[in-house]
């Protein structure tokens, strides 16, 4: 059982969506029905979460072949490390590059963890989704995002 993948990932999935939801309810007022306070969305993304991780644990309990061990749970480090990274280097270099210059360097980063990675894969999806995250988060929610280091957009 320790050894099922789909299991350990619903353990997983479930811990952290119960831990959102307690630090949802506890750190955020969560308001009413009629006038939904800031708690509400991430306490919703907890339990969506929560609900997933149980359904894999019980997927993983489900499926797993009677009697039968399953090979022991090995992880791959690169991934897990360039994720790490990206995320990272996003967080030290919003202040220093703005939100372009923070995004193209997080996602080639992030995409190193592949197996297989091709430039021109990379920078079509980092062009579209540095695109996207400037249009949602600069002109849509109006955050104050430098765009480029001095560039804020009015």
């Amino acid at each position: 059982m320790l050894g099922n993948k789909d299991f350990l990932a619903g353990l997983v999935f479930l811990a952290f969506g119960l831990a959102a939801m307690a630090i949802a309810d506890r750190d955020y007022p969560m308001g009413t029905i009629v006038h939904m306070g800031p708690g509400n969305f991430p306490a919703a993304l907890g339990a969506i979460l929560a609900f997933l991780g149980l359904y894999l644990a019980a997927r993983g309990l489900w499926n797993a072949p009677p009697g039968t061990r399953m090979a022991p749970v090995t992880w791959d480090w690169r991934p897990v490390g360039c994720i790490a990274a990206s995320m990272l280097a996003f967080g030290f270099l919003m202040p220093r590059l703005g939100l372009v210059g923070a995004l193209v360097v997080m996602f080639v980063l992030a995409a190193l963890g592949g197996r297989e990675f091709r430039w021109r894969e990379v920078l079509a999806l980092t062009a579209v989704m540095s695109a996207f995250a400037v249009g949602v988060f600069v002109y849509v929610l109006k955050l104050p995002f430098a765009l480029f280091p001095g560039f804020h957009v009015a």
